[in-house]
């Protein structure tokens, strides 16, 4: 099978195959590739078949083009996306092969995010053999590019500048996540293919509406502090209207929080017009510092700003609370480092990763998602976001 034939043109298009297109990143960048490029896309996607995997592709990239304010792109969308059903985790994954075609460069951004030991086998099964059986696909489909999005936090526990440069072991991993991620890199560096590794650090939403289609990350930490808050108040009352809660944290670090339209549009000119064989950071080189972000976490919640403390033995009972509610981020909010764009500022140009926040700009992205909260009628994470949301500058609080 070659390449497809484009309906808009008429002319035969370059296809690209992309994992993780329902997803949160690889739906933006699925997104850019459509606006960006020429090229028709097929996405590797669970489902009982190709009929049904195509209608959960193009209702997932639907929704993603309206609440980013992308409507037009929807026709595109419909006309040039395809999905072929498959699962990273399956062993015959390269038989796909056949229904796929030929393709000129992969995106693998289909990952599990979870990071608890006790999901360890499920992790490593996604990062780990979901990368070598996306490689063996790659290798069936004539050898194309691989680009591979990682985690710029495969830096671990390491601080200072971090380099786009190869970990060197798993060691200073801080989870399970962080030490497959790092595994994966390595596969796809020894694999034989041409590759590139695209590694995002902390995605938030667009950078203009404010809108999210997946919740991990800050909006899981928020998420951590309401639940938080409201398990406090049904067991003490008004206890934390009187108190400022501690939390582990050097307020002084950066946040690196970056916006999914930014990392889709550096990771498709990197993909584009990146040397291969290279590693680049996809970042906000303007990121805040950490005490801003929980400060108005906190502030917007409900609760007083926190106290930062540097151990758990200035924690309470019910400080611990959070704390456990908290771990998987803890090492966000104390190991500071600084990433280095130098391959990615040579491609994109330094402006492209600068996205100034201030505490105005931190609130509406934490409001947004509260209010998101709020409309869905639950205290915890929502599954996908229903609405486009432009983020109000007065604060507001959600009890």
């Amino acid at each position: 099978m070659a390449a497809t034939t484009n309906p808009t043109t008429g002319q035969s298009a370059a296809q690209h195959l992309v994992t993780g297109a329902t997803g949160f990143v690889g739906g933006a960048i699925a997104l850019e590739l459509l606006t960006r490029t020429g090229v028709d896309l097929v996405c590797l996607v669970r489902g009982e078949d190709d009929a049904t995997a195509t209608k959960r592709l193009h209702d997932a990239l639907v929704h993603a083009a309206e609440v980013y304010d992308l409507q037009d792109l929807v026709p595109s969308v419909l006309e040039r996306t395809r999905a072929v059903a498959g699962d990273i985790t399956d062993a015959d994954l390269a038989a796909t092969a056949e229904r796929i075609g030929t393709v000129h460069a992969v995106w693998h951004v289909a990952a599990s995010l979870k990071y608890e030991d006790r999901h360890a086998d499920e992790i490593n099964l996604m990062n780990v053999t979901g990368v070598h059986n996306v490689l063996a696909l790659a290798k069936s489909l004539g050898e194309p590019v691989f680009n591979q999005v990682s985690t710029a936090y495969v830096a671990g526990r390491r601080t200072g500048l971090q380099t786009e440069s190869s970990p060197e072991d798993t060691t200073w991993a801080n989870n399970v996540y962080e030490a497959t991620k790092t595994v994966g890199e390595q596969a796809v560096r020894e694999s034989g293919l041409p590759w590139r590794i695209l590694r995002p650090s902390i995605v938030i939403g667009h950078s203009v509406t404010r809108a999210a289609t997946s919740f991990t990350g800050m909006y899981g930490f928020v998420s951590s502090v309401l639940r938080f808050k409201r398990s406090v108040e049904a067991e003490l009352g008004n206890l934390l209207s009187h108190r400022r809660v501690p939390i582990i944290s050097d307020p002084t670090i950066e946040c690196d929080l970056v916006p999914v339209d930014f990392v889709a549009r550096n990771a498709v000119a990197i993909g584009t017009a990146g040397e291969l064989g290279r590693i680049y950071h996809l970042n906000n080189s303007t990121s805040p510092q950490v005490g801003h972000v929980i400060e108005e976490v906190f502030e917007l919640v409900g609760l007083r700003r926190p106290q930062f403390v540097t151990s758990q033995g200035m924690l309470t009972a019910v400080d611990k609370k959070l704390d456990d509610g908290i771990q998987f981020y803890a090492s966000y909010m104390v190991n500071g480092k600084h990433f280095d764009q130098s391959n990615t500022d040579a491609v994109c140009g330094a402006d492209a990763s600068v996205f100034p926040m201030d505490r105005a700009v931190i609130r509406d992205f934490v409001q947004w998602y509260l209010h998101r909260i709020r409309e869905d009628g639950r205290g915890s994470a929502p599954k996908r976001a229903d609405f486009a949301y432009r983020a109000r500058r007065s604060p507001q609080t959600v009890g």
